[in-house]
């Protein structure tokens, strides 16, 4: 392959590739930062703007940027890459700067993939976005667009008790080799990937990936030797299907040559690029079956060389904690009862290292103001070993905590409303921005999202208990899936209902039954959909409350969500759901039932061409 960019200074994509390759082996950053690919956005972004670039040539472009359009005019969002969730105190302030200076919403938005987006940013003051963010060791390069996206790892990596071994070295050095690299710059669409040192708790949705590296290790004539089982062809959106063994023990040394087979595969499936819409991996694996993709993978790895990681794999500052010193557990004369309690409870796990701990924090639907950047940014360098991770929850973890300092942690999260008790239970609702921001939204999960948490504050004796807690929310704008509402015990996403005078009223449908993170991987399960019913948006809340509490009345004893459903079936629920249904075909026109969350005006469908198929 032997393309040409279109920069004007006649490098091809090999050149381009070999030079990130060379920068990486000299940096902590795992994406290396590249000035070129910043001033060809400000030029090829003039060039579009004078009216000298088609918008289908231009838009793919912009997409490697990490620069993504939204259904507002002239303005776009920026997905910042986390390769592996890590972030530092620098580049949190980088993020509180970048919304200060950027943002117009005065916020940043936790993603799902374990990246941050910023909204409504105009076209112009995105380079300048991103060179900031290059100061930091942050990138965007390639957080959109048919290409390798951001790969996620689990935030407990490398202090998680059950941990085989910490991924975080493979997982930089396989971003390091498949970004800017000349096969995965046309990929028939997304590609997403992820790493996990835990074989009995799957932390990273790994069944909903294309490809998923689980640790393992094995003893080879009385010696230890590392590898991974692999996963393929997972996926959600109006196919979802879940990831299937492709092999059981991949040597280490295998690992990015399996990359290669894999992409390549991927790559000439032609099959695929005849329907944008039909066109990730798991497709072709449903097209032609387990055992012929794995021929195609195997043929293919006979072509390929050793790969030796180990140049890609020097991140030893980026994954360098300095945990401050231990110290005799104290109180300092505090109260330590009431909400810390609550919140030490609920939010702090002990790390495999004694005497550290882990804190997990819970921002307001996944946003976190530039104010509160900042001070995230003073809390690790005070209290944690200097690096957080973010999650697919839309958390935050602070890592290697000395117990004697938690209440100091709980202190200044409370000051910057940040220490919400029950990080991982119902109340942490996850939702994709919806119409918020996205062209293909058809409903605001977000403004949902914020109705089911206030409606929540009223279910004093549901949320005392833990298999109420024990279950999770999600929802997404659309079907796509962004919100991964498909293995939710209880998820949702955007549709429209006609009412009696033929106009439009926000629904869901709902899907129950879906799991993922308690086990295995192979134990993760997509919900099954309620057919043909669709619940006003404005009833859901009350629908919500009412599947919780049947559950609640009805199961046996320690019995969950999931096992309550496989032993009575759906019936019942979908009963309660179908009389929320009517209430959309009863309601007066013009009634509250016609706006959506968080709107003022009547609904109405409007979707734009996206660009996630681009």
């Amino acid at each position: 392959m032997t393309s040409q960019t279109s920069t004007g200074q006649g490098k091809t994509l090999e050149t381009i590739y070999e030079e990130s390759l060379e920068l990486a082996k000299n940096t902590q950053s795992i994406i290396p930062f590249m000035e070129d690919e910043i001033v060809r956005l400000e030029e090829e972004s003039a060039a579009f703007v004078a009216g000298e670039r088609e918008n289908t040539v231009f838009t793919p472009f912009r997409l490697k940027q990490g620069v993504y359009g939204q259904r507002q005019a002239d303005v776009q969002m920026i997905r910042v890459k986390i390769p592996g969730g890590i972030i530092t105190p620098e580049a949190m302030d980088a993020l509180g700067e970048l919304t200060t200076k950027y943002a117009p919403l005065g916020k940043g938005h936790i993603t799902t993939r374990e990246n941050f987006q910023f909204h409504h940013i105009p076209l112009d003051q995105c380079p300048d976005a991103l060179r900031l963010l290059g100061t930091a060791g942050l990138s965007t390069r390639e957080a959109c667009g048919n290409v390798v996206r951001n790969v996620v790892g689990a935030p407990t990596a490398g202090v998680c008790t059950a941990e085989v071994f910490d991924p975080t070295p493979y997982l930089a050095a396989f971003v390091r080799f498949a970004v800017r690299h000349p096969l995965t710059q046309a990929f028939p669409r997304k590609f997403k990937a992820a790493f996990t040192g835990c074989d009995d708790h799957d932390h990273v949705a790994a069944a909903i990936q294309d490809l998923t590296y689980v640790s393992q290790i094995r003893v080879e004539n009385g010696v230890e030797k590392r590898g991974f089982k692999v996963f393929v062809g997972g996926g959600t959106s109006i196919m979802p299907r879940l990831a299937k063994p492709l092999y059981d023990f991949l040597p280490e040394e295998d690992y990015l040559r399996l990359a290669i087979a894999l992409f390549t595969v991927f790559n000439n499936a032609d099959m695929l690029r005849k329907n944008r819409m039909m066109a990730r991996l798991k497709v072709l694996i449903d097209r032609i079956g387990l055992d012929e993709f794995k021929a195609l993978v195997d043929a293919e790895l006979k072509n390929v060389g050793p790969i030796d990681p180990t140049p890609w794999m020097n991140v030893e500052e980026m994954m360098r904690e300095t945990p401050p010193e231990l110290a005799a557990k104290s109180t300092n004369g505090r109260d330590v009862s009431g909400d810390y309690t609550n919140w030490r409870d609920t939010n702090v796990e002990a790390q495999k290292q004694e005497g550290y701990f882990a804190v997990h924090v819970k921002p307001e639907r996944g946003n976190i103001t530039a104010s509160q950047f900042h001070s995230l940014a003073d809390i690790m360098r005070k209290y944690t070993g200097g690096r957080a991770r973010t999650s697919q929850e839309q958390n935050l973890v602070l890592r290697f905590i000395p117990e004697h300092l938690l209440h100091d942690v709980w202190d200044g999260l409370t000051e910057i409303g940040l220490a919400e008790a029950n990080a991982n239970s119902i109340t942490n609702v996850v939702s994709c921005p919806g119409t918020d921001s996205c062209k293909l939204g058809i409903t605001a999960s977000m403004g949902l999202a914020g109705a089911i948490k206030q409606e929540m504050t009223g279910w004093n004796g549901l949320l005392q208990d833990q298999g109420v807690n024990d279950i999770r929310i999600k929802m997404s704008g659309c079907p796509n899936g962004c919100g991964l509402h498909h293995i939710a015990n209880i998820g949702f996403h955007g549709a429209a209902v006609k009412g009696p005078d033929g106009q439009q009223i926000p629904a869901y449908e709902m899907f129950l039954g879906g799991s993922y993170g308690d086990s295995k991987v192979t134990d993760s399960r997509i919900g099954t959909r309620i057919p043909l019913v669709k619940i006003p948006a404005k009833s859901v809340p009350g629908v919500l409350k009412d599947v919780v509490s049947y559950y609640k009345d009805n199961r046996s004893d320690g019995e969950s969500f999931n096992q309550f459903l496989d032993r009575v079936g759906v019936e019942e629920l979908t009963t309660v759901a179908a009389t929320a249904q009517k209430a959309a075909a009863d309601a007066a026109p013009g009634s509250d039932l016609y706006i959506d969350w968080e709107r003022t005006n009547q609904y109405k469908v409007e979707r734009g061409e996206g660009e996630c198929a681009v």
